[in-house]
């Protein structure tokens, strides 16, 4: 092309330019090809051939500029020019004025094939994701780059920012997964990846995202800690459940990681999900804070089944202090099943190392039960580490539960057991 982009100065010995266009019934065409040293001109209104001059020039200098900026005719050239010109911000400033998303993409990886400076990269990200609005040619071109773009850290941020912009959640996954490919996420770029991740409305593509992210090694505290807070976007509690163990599976967490952990289960719709994670959740060394918001959790699981199977964990997991342990009993407590909370109870009374305290809070407990059959059951099995502990205030509780049997029968199964 000429400078001003209105004609043809040269092109290859085996090219040609033809272009036709009809307005109204009107027809006309240029054909220009190679011919010696120069070019042949040739123009058409219609099937009569007329002189290229002038109007043959007139016409092409019209349409030529509105040809090249809707096509990838003489790309390379114009980028090559511009650059000359003004650098990189000259191309850009060209891109920003190209038609289709199509050509934008093509002139912007040409840019990017020059010997640019690495400094420039986020800036040429920036620009780039402003002119392109198809998440389809975006995606294309930051692929295309990627090797570049992640030389630097500024630009790695900048190709993760570029993904909020896409509306695809498909696109938005693809580029992200690409660049976690080959550079591990900083901090501040798994914060970046976290906004453009909650603003998808697909939690299938939310959980590739963050799968992705914990694939990763040497993954710091505060980086898992960001990843589960944004489980929180994920509505889906099967989907949230795969993330949230995958990030409980790392090892030496933090008490907040633990403790954001429990925020999104708790906001969890599903017993067999929250039950799911809490488990998980109990093989690691928790703090007595982050043991009683556990205790806290439970409470928003109606099943007596998972209360008690999680309630269970609790007792071969942990070490639990008095206020702990009278938590947990206070839970399994305003359950409905007899049957469950005797069945923890029981559990309970094996746990070696039983306190005064421990067993007092056993049989308070134990007193909350209808069924005189399970109070029994209850106060049977814990009779002989009363008797080997020879404590009167015991012996007080354990009188004291049992005179809520109304079976005279299970009433003397209970007192003989104590002699």
């Amino acid at each position: 092309m000429t400078e001003d982009d209105k004609d043809i100065k040269s092109m290859s010995p085996d090219g040609y330019l033809e272009i036709t266009k009809t307005v109204f019934g009107s027809r006309r065409s240029i054909i220009i090809a190679p011919q010696g040293a120069g070019l042949k001109r040739e123009y058409y209104e219609g099937r009569t051939s007329v002189s290229y001059e002038p109007e043959g020039r007139k016409w092409l200098s019209e349409i030529l500029p509105e040809l090249i900026r809707s096509t990838t005719i003489g790309a390379e050239s114009r980028v090559a020019r511009y650059y000359k010109q003004g650098g990189t911000n000259s191309v850009l400033s060209e891109i920003g004025r190209l038609e289709s998303d199509h050509v934008k993409a093509y002139y912007a990886n040409l840019l990017m094939g020059l010997n640019l400076a690495e400094k420039d990269y986020a800036s040429i990200i920036g620009k780039v994701t402003e002119a392109i609005e198809s998440d389809h040619y975006l995606t294309e071109f930051l692929k295309n780059n990627m090797d570049k773009f992640l030389q630097t850290k500024e630009a790695t941020d900048a190709v993760f920012t570029a993904t909020q912009k896409m509306e695809s959640d498909h696109y938005k996954t693809e580029v992200i997964k690409e660049a976690l490919r080959t550079v591990p996420g900083s901090l501040e770029s798994v914060k970046i990846i976290m906004v453009a991740t909650s603003n998808m409305e697909s939690d299938h593509y939310k959980s590739e995202v963050l799968s992705t992210l914990l694939k990763q090694n040497n993954l710091t505290d505060p980086i898992i800690s960001e990843m589960v807070s944004a489980t929180r976007s994920i509505d889906s509690d099967h989907y949230r459940t795969q993330i949230l163990t995958k990030a409980l599976s790392k090892q030496n967490l933090s008490a907040a990681s633990y403790s954001k952990v429990l925020e999104s289960v708790k906001e969890m719709e599903s017993d067999h999900y929250k039950s799911e994670v809490l488990t998980n959740l109990l093989r690691n060394n928790l703090t007595s804070e982050a043991q009683n918001n556990l205790i806290s959790v439970v409470a928003s699981i109606e099943s007596d089944h998972y209360v008690t199977a999680i309630a269970n964990e609790f007792l071969k997991k942990q070490t639990l202090n008095e206020d702990s342990f009278q938590k947990l009993l206070d839970e399994i407590g305003n359950h409905d099943s007899d049957f469950y909370i005797a069945s923890f109870l029981g559990a309970a009374i094996d746990r070696p190392g039983l306190t005064t305290s421990n067993m007092i809070a056993i049989m308070r407990t134990a007193g909350n039960i209808n069924s005189d059959h399970y109070i029994t059951e209850v106060l049977t099995k814990l009779a002989p580490k009363i008797r080997a502990a020879n404590d009167s205030s015991l012996k007080d509780t354990y009188h004291a539960t049992a005179k809520k049997i109304s079976s005279d029968t299970y009433y003397g199964k209970v007192m003989k057991a104590l002699d």
